[in-house]
């Protein structure tokens, strides 16, 4: 399958990033909401609730529509559900505790439901204790009836105030039309003064019509009842275990959401790459993923046991690494012998797995191959061949104290020896530390590749120190390995800008670390170098 149909076929990579950091996270997150729940339900020393409900009705034209088939169904259902939602709310909570006094922290909290298809409101409030929770839910629903009262007379002010300003309006008007006819009626002819008298007997009909609306509202305002029948004022409080049971799931759930959202939050600020698709958007067309190598199961992760290559149980992981001997061999177009530098952006990457890796599953191919620990600050070859106890020997080839031929030779399990590792038991010790010379690098390379096929590199970090460029400048092909969700972005930008700029063409990618199930951890094609 080309490139480019693997891509397109692997989905949106935002919403791939999101699944894997969850997948990755999820039990952590879990684990932490499912503690955060447990505490919030110990912390509520396991005391049983009481709940205590009453029952109204809502009375007023808009909320019996419900009961109505047609477009004030609608109506009455946006209308329960607002006075539900008030009812429900902090505010009214907050005025419950504080209208009971010192039972108010008594109170758990106000729910409420409704009968379907009914002007009805069940109104629910949760106290400590039985008494409380009766007492709490008989006063708000007191409240509530209040406050429709309140709203109820506050519409007939608004109401009246509106018709008492027209009503002194249209008395004015019909004392100025009369004022006219009386002050014209002898110098005006009779179909003016029948105009005249036309104008103040309607204006005294509208005034008469005011005078009525206004003798109705008043009538409604002594006689409104808020428009709620009260039903049930409370009934008997019953005992409910769940209040610390549903306190503890709430924590829980706003646990595992804050959780969640923490973790998407942090890796996209930390920015670390954790899908092929966001290394290639670094790298660029031009710069092959040569191998993809995937997390090794627990028991090759550490120490000796991380060179699979050597483990026949190891098969997963190791056949990626031969993988990537084929494709090297590609990428360097016949041409041998030829040296391969292993470097990445920051230490702890994978550099000394995949170059160890690399050079015995080449050594088992055929190839005499050299295995050079080129990170004099940080020598970990020694330690993945469990040779602890011996010295890199690369500074002191460099210093010209030892030969290419004092080195150890790691029996490969094919017959004849053909891996060489460049670690002494000599008792040379190194110069200080020093800044490599290209001269000095250019030398020893050209000496080991006159006894082997192929020398492989560990080299140091790129933006750690400057060895990295040296060494990459004298190797034929130099590899970058990045580590999935630990490499981050700004960190492979920064080492393969500093890489450019040294003049070094990177010959490709290895993917360290990949938990990507839909990525094939052999790789994406061969590639090529000029």
């Amino acid at each position: 399958m080309a490139e480019s149909e693997i891509t397109s076929s692997a989905g949106d990579p935002a919403l791939r990033r999101i699944a894997l950091v969850l997948r990755r996270t999820a039990l952590g997150i879990v684990a932490v909401a499912l503690t955060a729940g447990i505490i919030a339900w110990a912390a509520s020393d396991g005391e049983s609730g009481f709940v205590s409900e009453g029952v109204i009705e809502l009375t007023d034209d808009v909320s019996r529509g419900i009961t109505t088939p047609g477009s004030q169904t609608t109506d009455a259902r946006i209308e329960i559900e607002a006075q539900k939602r008030w009812l429900e709310s902090t505010r009214v909570l907050g005025q419950l505790q504080v209208r009971l006094g010192r039972l108010g922290p008594e109170i758990i909290g106000i729910v409420t439901s409704q009968p379907e298809e009914s002007p009805v409101i069940i109104v629910g409030v949760e106290a400590t204790s039985a008494a409380t929770a009766e007492l709490a839910v008989s006063a708000l629903i007191e409240m509530y009836a209040a406050e429709r009262l309140d709203e109820a007379v506050t519409s007939f002010d608004l109401e009246l105030e509106t018709l008492r300003v027209q009503q002194g309006e249209q008395s004015g008007l019909v004392d100025s039309i009369v004022q006219e006819l009386n002050d014209n009626r002898e110098s005006i002819s009779e179909a003016e003064v029948g105009v005249l008298e036309n104008r103040t007997a309607a204006a005294l009909n509208r005034l008469t019509e005011i005078d009525v609306a206004i003798q109705e509202r008043e009538f409604f305002q002594l006689t409104v009842d808020g428009e709620v029948r009260v039903i049930e004022e409370s009934s008997p409080a019953r005992k409910t275990s769940a209040s610390s049971v549903v306190r503890g799931v709430q924590f829980g759930l706003v646990a595992l959401f804050l959780g969640f959202g923490a973790v998407l939050i942090a890796s996209r600020v930390r920015g670390r790459l954790h899908l092929l698709d966001e290394v290639r958007s670094v790298i660029g067309p031009n710069v092959p993923v040569i191998a993809t190598i995937p997390r090794f199961r627990r028991k090759y992760r550490k120490g000796a046991s991380a060179l699979v290559v050597a483990y026949a149980g190891s098969q997963r992981e190791a056949e990626a690494f031969r993988y990537m001997r084929s494709a090297i061999e590609v990428a360097a177009a016949g041409k041998t012998p030829v040296a391969v530098l292993f470097t990445s952006a920051t230490a702890n990457e994978g550099k000394t797995v995949a170059s160890s890796n690399l050079a015995l599953a080449s050594a088992r191919a055929g190839n005499n191959t050299f295995l050079l620990d080129g990170d004099l600050l940080n020598s970990s070859v020694s330690k993945i061949f469990a040779q602890t106890r011996v010295k890199n020997g690369f500074r002191a080839l460099l210093d010209q104290k030892i030969e290419a031929s004092e080195n150890i030779w790691y029996e490969t399990g094919r017959g004849a020896t053909s891996l060489a590792v460049l670690i002494t038991r000599t008792k040379h010790e190194p110069t200080d530390r020093s800044e490599l010379s290209i001269e000095a690098v250019s030398r020893v390379l050209t000496s080991l590749n006159k006894l082997r096929d192929i020398v492989v590199i560990d080299g140091p970090p790129v933006l750690a120190v400057s060895d990295a460029m040296i060494l990459a400048r004298s190797a034929d092909i130099t590899f970058v390995v990045v580590r999935m969700s630990k490499t981050t972005r700004r960190d492979l930008e920064n080492a393969m800008t500093q890489l450019k700029q040294g003049g070094v063409e990177v010959g490709g990618v290895v993917i360290s670390h990949s938990r990507e199930r839909r990525e094939s951890y052999y790789g994406y094609g061969y590639g090529s170098t000029k």
